[in-house]
């Protein structure tokens, strides 16, 4: 037996051999493009030539440093630029490869180091400068001898935002973009609703506001947000300083932000875009509040070519979450294809037929389509928070999402800022494997947390679109936090998360802002979770969390009414969730029939 399992083993290294000696000679001439469009099933690519390091000069004379890939040939060819922060030849990024495989399916490609950063000359200065950088660089490539004039912009998050500030008004080369992962005002990316994200600024801040990257730990960033006040972390940082504190001053969408961002120029935008995002990313939620509102603004709906798809992803698309599969059609690797046959139609004017929405159905772990966002045969349908006395503890009976209203309950927790409740399932940059669908079961045992569960479902329950939860709330602090999160409860009690949604009441209105609320007085408050495409399976149930902090997702709120940024007091807030009666606290979600 020992001998026939040693022959099975050595005829499997023999059999790996090839493979292995394939892959090593492809990485070594640079050919491994080649086994990508194997793989992607893409025509079979040109050659490709590569010029390293070509200037373009800018009109205050600061040179921008770019890599130019090229496919060989004696015609021209339409460009696709790529304007990073994160260094040109940047391995982490794979910029290289996918230069590669746009190169090898007839397009020329650049790579360029945005002002200030790497190679390129220049103060780096965040968003403030890509506008006109990028409007000048895409005139100067259409006036080179291998360019066919036409440009298109590609790239996630940064370069995304690189690519939508060229849009207004943009120049005659301009043809279309692709932006992955972003959005079109950089308010919303870093800030929620006057709530700043913390940790993803500090530890974007950290890592590269410099001229060059560095390392920075997650460690080394969750041991500097504990501290007080938040405005002497910038002591801390070695770069970013001004940019951090000029943040934190800007906590509202202001002029400041608007210098740098697109959706209010929406009438000027004349390109069509297709829009990714993935249901676990940060700026899912604003790629399709700029898909719906950039197509209302052109008359009969125009740019009319625009595309949304929408995938299983975080914003790092590739990332495999430790607590879900979503199936092989969910690679975000395949959607090269896809993004290849829009540049084609737009470059090329090959033909094109596909739905103007694509989303991914989680649960059922398939791909729909559809004329619109959200679906047409959507319709909302409400669950009723109904208290059964004890919804601060997951187990027992707890209380209920129901489908009825009911009569007059309350439930009570305590807020204490110095012990804030995980952001455990999040849509964070840097969530440190606590992003997307993250198991909930190490919060089952806190008290700072209100539980609701459905009955068990009888059938599938499909949902697709715009998630919202009313609740009616006072609390004993006259500033304080609510977080909703919605979760997929499975029938041995795991649970995951979907999506949440979080409100500051100093900012519920403008009124607020400065007095706060009233101690014990009851508010109907509004929060806004967001967009998703999921399908709760038959003897699942819906489980909503309500709480008072997300961190270090979210900042913490002091709860003092003054401000959370510069001061280190905190206090404890207790507060309470109003049920039926009066006070129909509900979940409004977008059911399809």
């Amino acid at each position: 037996m020992e001998m026939w399992s040693l022959e099975i083993f050595f005829v499997f290294l023999l059999a790996l051999i090839p493979v292995t000696l394939l892959l090593a000679i492809g990485y070594y001439f640079q050919l491994h493009h080649y086994l990508y469009c194997i793989v992607l099933k893409l025509p079979f690519p040109n050659q490709i030539l590569i010029r390293k390091h070509i200037s373009f000069e800018m009109e205050d004379k600061i040179l921008l440093f770019a890599d130019m890939y090229l496919p060989v040939g004696n015609r021209t060819y339409p460009t696709i630029l790529m304007r990073t922060p994160y260094g040109k030849d940047s391995a982490e990024h794979n910029y290289p490869l996918i230069a590669r495989i746009f190169a090898g399916q007839g397009y020329i490609v650049i790579i360029q180091d945005v002002r200030g950063k790497y190679s390129s000359e220049g103060i780096f200065r965040p968003f403030l400068d890509e506008e006109k950088d990028g409007k000048e660089t895409i005139t100067q490539i259409g006036k080179f001898k291998e360019s066919n004039g036409k440009v298109a912009l590609w790239g996630f998050s940064y370069l995304g935002s690189c690519a939508w500030l060229t849009t207004p008004e943009s120049s005659p080369e301009l043809k279309t973009i692709i932006p992955i992962n972003c959005c079109q005002n950089a308010y919303m990316g870093w800030i929620d609703r006057g709530v700043p994200y913390l940790k993803d600024i500090l530890m974007w801040l950290s890592k590269h506001h410099g001229k060059t990257g560095r390392i920075v730990s997650h460690e080394e960033v969750d041991k500097m947000i504990l501290r007080l006040p938040v405005l002497e972390f910038d002591k801390r940082l070695e770069d970013g300083i001004g940019t951090f504190k000029t943040w934190m001053y800007h906590l509202h969408s202001d002029e400041y932000w608007r210098t740098f961002s697109v959706s209010q120029r929406r009438n000027e935008i004349r390109v069509p875009v297709l829009f990714m995002g993935g249901w676990f990313d940060r700026f899912v939620n604003n790629t399709v509040d700029d898909y719906i509102k950039t197509l209302g603004v052109h008359p009969g709906g125009k740019p009319a070519a625009s595309r949304l798809v929408i995938g299983p992803w975080g914003h790092i698309p590739t990332y495999n979450f430790p607590f879900a599969d979503f199936g092989r059609k969910a690679s975000f690797r395949r959607q090269f294809r896809a993004m290849i046959a829009w540049l084609n139609h737009i470059m090329y004017d090959t033909p094109y037929q596909k739905f103007p929405v694509e989303y991914f159905m989680m649960g059922l772990n398939e791909w729909r389509y559809s004329n619109t966002w959200p679906p047409e045969q959507m319709r909302f349908r409400s669950y009723f928070l109904r208290s059964e006395g004890n919804a601060n503890t997951f187990f027992g009976n707890g209380s209920i999402l129901s489908s009825e209203p009911d009569n007059a309950t309350e439930d009570h927790y305590i807020y204490e800022p110095e012990n804030p409740v995980p952001s455990l399932g999040n849509r964070m940059l840097y969530g440190n494997e606590t992003d997307g669908p993250c198991d909930q079961t190490p919060l089952y045992e806190r008290k700072d947390i209100l539980f609701y569960r459905s009955f068990p479902l009888v059938e599938n329950l499909e949902i697709a679109g715009p998630i919202k939860a009313v609740i009616y709330m006072s609390s004993s602090a006259v500033d304080t936090d609510f977080a909703v999160k919605l979760c997929d409860l499975h029938p041995d009690n795991k649970s995951y998360y979907l999506i949440n949604g979080y409100v500051r009441m100093r900012f519920l209105d403008t009124l607020f802002e400065k007095k706060g609320i009233e101690r014990g007085a009851i508010y109907r408050i509004e929060v806004f979770l967001g967009h998703t495409a999921h399908t709760f399976l038959k003897d699942h149930r819906l489980l909503l969390q309500i709480t008072s902090s997300d961190f270090p997702n979210h900042e913490r709120n002091l709860n003092t009414g003054r401000s959370n940024e510069r001061d280190s007091e905190k206090i404890k807030a207790y507060q309470t969730i109003y049920c039926g009666g009066d006070y129909l606290s509900h979940l409004i979600l977008p059911v399809l029939k």
